[in-house]
Parts: structure tokens; C-alpha cells; sequence
């Protein structure tokens, strides 16, 4: 329970820095790092792997 514990509290920091002492500068470098990095990573996935998770088209139905 202990590692839980810390990690609850890591999110709590990291939200709250987030909410009261980032500019607004601060939090669009930082989602954009993370929409980089995220692209990136899907980039390097292979493609049946793609296939089978089924990326969400907009507008289609579930």
C-alpha cells in the first residue's frame, strides 16, 4: 500500500502544480511535448498491432 500511497501523493503535487503554478505558456509546452511523445511512440507500434487495437475514426459508431 505504501507505493499506492506515494503515488496518489506524486499526482496530487503534480495536479496541484499544474492547476496554480504553471502559466499558460508552461502547460501548452508541456501538452505538446506530451502529444509529440505520444505520437511518436504510436508511430514506432507495429501495424498489426494497430490493426488489432482499431484506432476510433470520428464519427463512427461503437
Amino acid at each position: 500500500m505504501k507505493k499506492s500511497s506515494g503515488l496518489i501523493a506524486l499526482g496530487l503535487a503534480a495536479w496541484a502544480y499544474w492547476k496554480y503554478k504553471m502559466t499558460p505558456e508552461q502547460k501548452a509546452n508541456v501538452k505538446n511535448k506530451v502529444s509529440e511523445a505520444g505520437k511518436n511512440i504510436w508511430d514506432k507500434v507495429p501495424q498489426n498491432v494497430k490493426d488489432a487495437v482499431g484506432q476510433k475514426k470520428p464519427g463512427e459508431a461503437l
